[in-house]
């Protein structure tokens, strides 16, 4: 489109059309619509238009925001029709004329490492490996292609800010950006006399003029619990200082609420929970989610939730959530006084969270809609295509912004959203370890788990789970009743779909990733490590 854009505005009578060479890199991928020169052949000879000028043409009009939610539910917000508002500011993005609330949004996996490596390299996780093997042992593939590191070949600033260790230099997940930060409110930002020791200094100042009490495991767990507030700090200053307004920037930005354990700033959750002792309530959610071993044992031994705990985990994950959002707020409101161009925003999450369905805590072994139906709301593109029907995925986003910004190459596996009957989404899990289940139970009954990697196909009516060894059909809402046998034409239609779409690819000379003490404790406190 954009080539023939172009062609028309140079078009004379004694035109002949345009050709365009493409360069292949050594990897032998196409890159689309950038790096290849404009031959236009007129009647007093040849003009050539070099891509420097069609970079401007193609990647130079738009600001690009991404901000991912951690853990969020679709069905926990008001634009998939949650009875609690929890998130306004973002409800109000979604109302905007230009928006497009995607129904029946994919995320590529169900945790954190390897979603975001989907959403930055536009593949699947049998493509990209990250998380594959259910430990992130290995960094992103360095031959792999990601959005930020197209865009920035075609000119833009790509800035992540992320507060979680494995979306960091340790795993890869910087490929491509020209800036990245690594933020999380911890102790020792208090002995530092740097911008972050300032930063944290007032962020601490802030939650006691907010909350004047004299409680201090209250004022203690509002300070640990406001990396939001460092987070959103960092994005505006880079973005009102740092940044360059005259070039298009593309910026990254995970928010870390609300990821268990649920303990969203008391001012928060005072809007959300009525019961007498707020303290008392943060004491019950943390020693429900007291680590991995403490949610692998309450599973294995099939210890469920009560449903006041029940109530109480969903009561404070909203309030979570409304916190998140008003940190999107901030971050919003940054990029859009960056320049003066026109800005495109996606929100959407990583994954969902479960509170005990199924036996089940927060979010691990399965491929069910409470951790893969994810928000997915963009902002400013135009003839987005959504209906009931239609499945949208996180690298279907990526691949829109790809070809938009014509930076696209081969390697991006989704479809663009512009463009209907998208009949399905694929979501992916790696290898589950099992046996770190077993120790706290011999007995725990996992037959109905999947141990090594396998791959879900998600319609709007159904969902296939398969791998060499079994398949499993669902009819939706269910997911408890396989009725693989009882439809086996739509069984072997979207079986047919993984052995079209999917090839699962080793990357085992891949560096080794890198954790040091304070990555492996920050890992150990969310649930990831023993």
């Amino acid at each position: 489109m954009v080539m023939d854009r172009l062609a028309r505005n140079l078009h004379d009578s004694d035109a002949r059309p345009v050709r365009c060479q493409r360069q292949r890199k050594a990897s032998g991928r196409v890159r689309v619509g950038r790096s290849f020169t404009l031959n236009y052949v007129c009647g007093n000879g040849f003009v050539t238009i070099y891509n420097t000028v069609l970079q401007s043409v193609v990647a130079g009009n738009n600001d690009i925001l991404w901000v991912t939610l951690e853990s969020v539910r679709a069905d926990h917000t008001p634009m998939y029709g949650y009875d609690r508002n929890t998130t306004p500011f973002i409800d109000s993005i979604a109302d905007s004329p230009d928006s497009t609330v995607l129904e029946n949004g994919i995320s590529q996996s169900m945790w954190t490492p390897a979603s975001t490596a989907s959403i930055l390299t536009g593949t699947y996780l049998s493509t990209h490996n990250v998380g594959q093997d259910g430990k992130v042992k290995r960094k992103l593939h360095s031959e792999l292609d990601t959005l930020p590191g197209v865009l920035a070949d075609a000119g833009y600033e790509t800035a992540l800010f992320s507060p979680s260790t494995y979306i960091s230099d340790a795993t890869g997940l910087t490929s491509g950006f020209t800036h990245s930060e690594l933020i999380k409110l911890r102790k020792e930002n208090f002995s530092k006399f740097d911008e972050t020791g300032r930063l944290s200094w007032k962020l601490a100042l802030k939650r006691f003029r907010e909350n004047p009490t004299l409680d201090l495991r209250t004022l203690k767990r509002d300070i640990e619990n406001s990396t939001n507030g460092l987070l959103a700090t960092r994005v505006k200053r880079w973005m009102r200082n740092e940044s360059d307004p005259d070039s298009p920037a593309f910026s990254y930005v995970h928010v870390p609420s609300p990821h268990h354990p649920y303990v969203p700033i008391s001012t928060v959750a005072k809007e959300y929970y009525d019961g007498p002792d707020l303290p008392a309530a943060y004491d019950t959610i943390e020693r429900i989610y007291e680590g991995t071993e403490a949610i692998m044992d309450r599973m294995a031994n099939g210890n469920e939730l009560t449903p006041q705990q029940t109530e109480l985990a969903k009561t404070l994950y909203d309030a979570e959530i409304r916190y998140a959002d008003q940190t999107v707020r901030q971050i919003v409101e940054a990029a859009r006084a960056r320049s003066d161009r026109d800005l495109i925003i996606v929100v959407t999450a990583d994954h969902g969270d479960m509170f005990g369905e199924y036996g089940l805590l927060g979010h691990n072994l399965v491929l069910r809609d409470e951790l893969i139906n994810v928000p997915l709301i963009v902002s400013g593109i135009d003839g987005i295509v959504s209906t009931s029907t239609d499945v949208s995925q996180h690298i279907d986003m990526t691949y829109t912004l790809a070809n938009l910004t014509g930076t696209l190459t081969e390697q991006f596996e989704g479809r663009d959203l512009r463009e209907g009957n998208r009949e399905w989404g694929i979501s992916q899990r790696g290898i589950a370890h099992l046996d770190e289940y077993r120790k706290y139970n011999p007995e725990f009954d996992t037959s109905e788990f999947f141990e090594e990697p396998y791959t879900c196909v998600r319609t709007a009516t159904h969902k296939y789970l398969g791998n060499r060894n079994r398949q499993v059909l669902y009819e939706l809402p269910d997911e408890t009743a396989d009725v693989s046998e009882a439809d086996p034409e739509l069984t072997r239609e979207l079986s047919a779909v993984v052995d079209q779409e999917i090839q699962w690819i080793s990357h085992s000379e891949g560096e080794e990733a890198e954790y040091d003490d304070r990555m492996r404790a920050q890992l150990r406190d969310l649930g990831y490590l023993t």
